[in-house]
């Protein structure tokens, strides 16, 4: 399924428009599935990361149909068929990195976690300081999973055998 499935963006979460979002990061989590998420994980759980991400988003905040009226099961479904097409070549560690960052959000909106003042005074007093270092972390993210994808096993060989270059254009660098 490589179409848009036609949904839209639920206006309370912003304009109104037929694009949907891009990246993993752009969707909307539940935050307490999350929690429940490392919970099960803390168990023992073996989980696929695409999979619980996906269960993860809230669809019904974020998307409405096409006539605006709330999605129905069968909506969910295509969107989550749709997002696991399109984020299936994203690897465990991105979504880890991102899912833990929501968990650390969640534990921080309960009080589990607690900003210093000074912290909190830089969040309220220079926002766009703030978005700076969001923006900061979310490409250092993004840098991890290209390179997690990239990824591959060395071959049963020696270190001369690898395609990674050699020693002197190593040492040029």
């Amino acid at each position: 399924m490589s179409d848009n499935p036609a949904f839209i963006q639920n206006p309370q979460g912003g304009a109104s428009t037929r694009a949907l979002p891009e990246t993993p990061h752009e969707l909307p989590i539940d935050r307490g599935k999350i929690d429940a998420l490392l919970d099960r994980v803390r168990q023992g759980e073996q989980v696929t990361l695409l999979d619980e991400f996906l269960a993860a988003v809230d669809w019904r905040g974020a998307f409405t149909a096409d006539d605006g009226s709330p999605l129905d099961v069968e909506g969910i479904a295509r969107l989550i068929a749709y997002y696991g097409e399109k984020f299936s070549d994203i690897g465990p560690v991105y979504l880890a990195d991102l899912m833990s960052t929501e968990f650390m959000t969640e534990l921080r909106a309960r009080g589990d976690v607690v900003f210093s003042d000074r912290l909190l005074e830089l969040g309220r007093n220079e926002p766009e300081l703030w978005k700076e270092i969001r923006s900061f972390f979310r490409r250092k993210e993004f840098a991890t999973a290209m390179l997690v994808y990239a990824h591959r096993d060395r071959p049963e060989e020696t270190w001369s055998g690898h395609s990674g270059g050699d020693a002197e254009s190593a040492d040029q660098g």
